[in-house]
């Protein structure tokens, strides 16, 4: 019994830096709209870790915007407690990165899409947090921020979650232009 075997006939090197130069107009020719590319190759990455098949986009496309979901509500609450009840911002934070961390941890035993999906579902948490507390910095991939506290946040989460979508069409695409082929 002769083992199947799969070529690129195109090399991923070459597959790879097409699919970079392919990704450049979503993160610099869309001014405020800019998608981040750097949480978008994150993506990429994990498309390949979890075996690189459609079947990836399963295990990211459902579990990455959970995981941005629960921060976003930190956002939300947090942003809340600063604004509204005045608490020390540092102390704030704090508290309730503690409360929603541990909850969308625990969260996770509860469906077992978190047991493959773990490392997009952590991602998505993570990516925002790394948005929010970028200071969200214009050209960072932020988007048409509106400045009001209880909005932003989920207009951030729309970014995160559309900068997963594209992280994963990039890793689909850089698999379907090596061209691949099953030999025996």
């Amino acid at each position: 019994m002769s083992e199947e075997k799969i070529i690129q006939r195109v090399p991923l090197w070459l597959a790879v830096a097409i699919t970079v130069l392919v990704s450049l107009p979503f993160g610099m020719f869309l001014g405020k709209y800019n998608i981040a590319l750097w949480a978008s190759f994150v993506v990429w990455a994990e498309y390949f870790a979890l075996g690189g098949t459609t079947e990836s986009f399963k295990y990211i496309l459902g579990p990455y915007p959970i995981g941005a979901l629960s921060m976003a509500i930190f956002a939300v609450i947090n942003n809340y407690f600063i604004i509204q009840l005045k608490w020390n911002p540092n102390i704030s934070v704090a508290i309730w990165i503690f409360v929603w961390v541990a909850i969308a941890v625990y969260i996770m035993k509860f469906h077992e899409i978190f047991n493959k999906g773990s490392l997009p579902y952590f991602n998505g948490l993570s990516m925002y947090l790394a948005f929010y507390f970028s200071g969200l910095k214009a050209g960072f991939g932020a988007g048409p921020l509106t400045g009001n506290p209880f909005i932003d946040p989920w207009i951030l989460w729309i970014l995160v979650v559309l900068a997963a979508m594209l992280g994963s069409i990039l890793g689909w695409f850089n698999i379907l232009i090596t061209f691949p082929k099953k030999i025996t």
